[in-house]
């Protein structure tokens, strides 16, 4: 870097020596660039400590308490150590830590988020309509009656109290009363392949330790008959679910529909007496 005090020649300037005002660092005309190349430059603190920067110069001064207290190093020494002692230090037992912050700034307090148990009762807290109904009666213990299709037709029904369901319609009954409608088995041959004619397999059971319950038989007509038992408790998958209704509202309705055929048969036979009348 070439002397900004020389020609282009290598001689000095006249200027070279340069004024007092130039080089007085407390002049408003200082020129720092020929102070810093000048060799009668004089400091206003001889024995200063340079720094790499003017943010450096800034945090001492801060840290001394402003720029009207007096620069010393072994008093920034002394605020440094004690800062350091103050963060190592140990907080005794059963004392609470001295607070550094400022009071919007306090720690919030934690709480442990509990994990969501997804299953099926949680799930049956948001069913809504028909299932929100099968909800009331479980809770309500309410004895519902649900009937069970087969390839075609309804092949019976069930009766008992829901345990517990799904949005598919797979119930867990207890106290089930089942009854159902079957073909009798000596009308005419089993025609399926494979399956030959049935056979008694209750001391097969009996011999594994599985008790099966008891199953009445009735006879219908000449074809079929109706079949009931009760168990304890029974599933039911939706796929075999018809409908499902309290057995209360059942019994009503089949006394209704009961009267209102009584009513057309005396209403029948009270026109045919007329007619005989007549003639």
């Amino acid at each position: 870097m070439s002397d900004p005090e020389q020609d282009t020649a290598g001689r000095k300037s006249p200027s070279s020596e340069g004024s007092s005002t130039d080089l007085d660092v407390t002049s408003p005309k200082f020129k720092p660039l020929r102070a810093l190349y000048s060799n009668k430059t004089q400091l206003p603190v001889p024995h200063a400590k340079p720094l790499d920067n003017v943010t450096s110069f800034e945090a001492r001064f801060r840290m001394l308490g402003g720029f009207d207290e007096r620069y010393s190093d072994q008093r920034i020494q002394e605020i440094r150590r004690a800062a350091s002692s103050a963060k190592t230090a140990t907080i005794p037992q059963g004392e609470a830590p001295v607070r550094r912050f400022l009071p919007h700034q306090e720690m919030v307090q934690g709480y442990r988020r509990t994990r969501f148990q997804r299953n099926i009762y949680t799930k049956i807290e948001n069913f809504e309509g028909p299932l929100g109904e099968m909800r009331t009666w479980m809770r309500e213990r309410v004895r519902v009656k649900v009937y069970t299709r087969k390839e075609k037709g309804v092949r019976g029904f069930v009766t008992g109290f829901i345990e517990v369901f799904d949005k598919h319609w797979n119930l867990a009954l207890s106290d089930v009363f089942e009854s159902w409608r079957r073909r009798k088995y000596r009308y005419s041959e089993n025609k399926r392949a494979g399956l030959g004619k049935p056979q008694d397999c209750s001391d097969l059971l009996r011999k594994m330790g599985i008790s099966v319950p008891e199953t009445t038989v009735k006879s219908v007509d000449r074809k079929y008959v109706m079949c009931s038992r009760r168990v304890p408790k029974l599933i039911v998958r939706g796929e075999q679910v018809v409908l499902v209704t309290p057995e209360s509202v059942v019994r009503v309705k089949e006394e209704k529909e009961g009267g209102a055929t009584m009513v057309v048969k005396k209403e029948k036979e009270i026109t045919i007496k007329k007619e005989k009348s007549e003639d």
